[in-house]
């Protein structure tokens, strides 16, 4: 091999070198940015019904087991469009999940939403949180009914004094100008969709008092029917039951009254309200 060969092919020697030392240094830097933007993100659940919901219309248990709930993992950016979507019992087959760095939500949720319903209503909590590279994001979403619930108890001794009675609500605003009604047979409780803050809840008692019971107007005549108003204010996951009781009271000082007992079922701080009955 003569000079000027040797010359050629160590220069070709030194070329493919410096190839293969590129390489190497532009694989190394391009996986550490994309690792480094990226954290990990763990979900837990806990629901609660503060207010007893065991009727025959519905279980209580099935509100309390997150089991049940629809999970939505979402980005500040794309709200609308879940990353991930799945039960309560899926939790750990999602969970943890590697993410990009930025702002996201968790939601949950379980049941049907409405203004007021006897046979359902919904739970849900919701959480925002923000994910930081190279860490890990524990996310613990607490949820709670979006309603309140109300009741009424009629003392047996109602049907002494009249021959129909019943209570009718309103005023909150997803009832709007409707109301919802409480026969005087009724067991069940009605569940009423509330805001985030505390609704004033108004009643009407209307009554039909027996004609033992009636009120004589100034012109002598009987009177068998009448109403007794008030209000109450209920919160999410608050219960109130009122009781109502006839309170009689002798012909010669008046006329047959009621007793409206508010319970607060969470709080425990009844209320009692006596209503006499005038007529109107």
């Amino acid at each position: 091999m003569n000079t000027k060969q040797t010359i050629i092919l160590m220069m070709l020697g030194a070329t493919l070198t410096t190839a293969c030392v590129s390489e190497d240094h532009d694989l190394a830097p391009s996986a550490t940015p994309t690792a480094a933007k990226k954290g990990t993100l763990s979900v837990s659940l806990a629901a609660d019904a503060s207010f007893d919901a065991n009727t025959r219309a519905l279980t209580e248990a099935n509100y309390r087991n997150t089991n049940n709930y629809t999970v939505q993992l979402v980005s500040a950016a794309a709200p609308a469009t879940p990353i991930v979507e799945c039960l309560g019992s899926q939790i750990a087959e999602n969970m943890p999940k590697d993410l990009e760095i930025g702002s996201y939500e968790v939601r949950a949720f379980y049941g049907t939403e409405s203004a007021a319903s006897r046979n359902d209503f919904r739970v849900e909590g919701s959480k925002t949180f923000t994910i930081s590279a190279g860490q890990t994001t524990s996310v613990r979403v607490d949820c709670a009914p979006t309603c309140g619930k109300i009741s009424v108890d009629f003392d047996a001794a109602m049907d002494t004094y009249y021959s129909d009675y019943s209570v009718t609500f309103g005023g909150t605003a997803a009832l709007a100008a409707n109301t919802i009604a409480w026969a005087k047979a009724d067991s069940e409780p009605w569940y009423v969709k509330l805001g985030t803050t505390a609704e004033t809840v108004a009643y009407t008692i209307s009554l039909t008092a027996k004609s033992d019971y009636a009120i004589t107007d100034a012109a002598g005549n009987k009177q068998t029917t009448g109403t007794a108003t008030g209000t109450f204010q209920i919160e999410r996951n608050k219960a109130q039951k009122l009781t109502i009781k006839p309170n009689f009271v002798a012909p010669t000082e008046g006329a047959v009254s009621i007793t409206i007992t508010i319970d607060d079922s969470t709080n425990d701080r009844p209320v009692t309200i006596e209503v006499p009955v005038n007529w109107v």
